[in-house]
């Protein structure tokens, strides 16, 4: 894995600034934009900023990270909280759907509706995240400080909060000589540095969630045989759960009460 040079860091880093625009974010990536060299943008760094574009910074941190963008590192708790709410939504519409597949062939259902179910459950399901995150987006805390661009950088931001000038000007030389150990520090005195857990990628992502573990289940239950479509689709979604959490209960779980349902379907159809 080759790590950025300084002219791509340059244009990742003014990348993020921009989209923290408006916030002490923004000044955040610029102070460590300019510690880089300027120079045109390299197809490489062009496809990173794509990338950003269009998943955000969060998920893109850990790999920006490892490339030598250390000033991603004010990502990593947004991310975590990120991978953590879509391995949970993933989780959710694996059981749901294959709790209805397993149900539907219980009772010796078509293969069309099942099929017809899998495509309501994922739109509903999707629209739902949607729903849910807009009515629980926590409101905006009441902001004293200056606007990023009324003030004069992070050091005019930090003198906003009543720090003491020497302390506010060691932070930044500390943030610029090493940003991992001093991005602790700096977070305690200006907590609005933090991103926000939500964002319109997340929403998407969790909208994501719902639509692609399910659609290509129901576009392959009309590939495959009627006898056993199904099961393919089924142990197919167990193996993407294993894929997800890697390790043996959230799957194993999740086969059992596949069997389950199937087995009270079954004896629910002979009566």
């Amino acid at each position: 894995m080759q790590p950025f040079n300084s002219p791509e860091k340059y244009a990742l880093l003014c990348a993020l600034s921009d989209l923290e625009s408006g916030s002490a974010r923004q000044w955040f990536f610029l102070e460590l934009a300019a510690l880089e060299d300027k120079a045109p943008r390299t197809r490489r760094a062009l496809f990173w900023l794509f990338l950003l574009k269009w998943l955000g910074p969060a998920l893109l941190a850990p790999g920006m990270i490892r490339r030598g963008v250390s000033g991603a590192a004010l990502y990593l708790p947004a991310a975590r909280q990120r991978f953590n709410l879509i391995r949970q939504s993933l989780n959710d519409a694996l059981l749901l759907g294959l709790s209805l597949i397993t149900l539907l062939a219980g009772f010796n259902r078509l293969t069309a509706s099942m099929q017809f179910s899998l495509w309501l459950l994922a739109i509903t399901g999707a629209a739902w995240q949607i729903w849910r995150t807009r009515i629980t987006q926590p409101a905006e805390p009441e902001n004293t400080l200056p606007g990023a661009e009324a003030s004069l950088g992070l050091y005019g931001i930090l003198i906003a909060k009543e720090l003491e000038p020497a302390l506010a000007q060691s932070l930044i030389k500390g943030l610029r000589q090493d940003i991992n150990t001093h991005l602790a520090p700096l977070l305690s005195h200006l907590p609005e540095l933090a991103p926000p857990a939500e964002s319109r990628h997340a929403k998407a992502f969790k909208a994501c969630s719902w639509l692609l573990p399910l659609l290509p289940s129901a576009w392959l239950l009309g590939m495959l045989p009627n006898a056993w479509g199904w099961l393919v689709c089924c142990l197919l979604q167990i193996a993407l759960s294993c894929l997800i959490n890697r390790q043996r209960q959230t799957p194993a779980l999740l086969a059992l009460t596949g069997l389950c349902i199937y087995a009270l379907a079954r004896l629910a159809h002979w009566l």
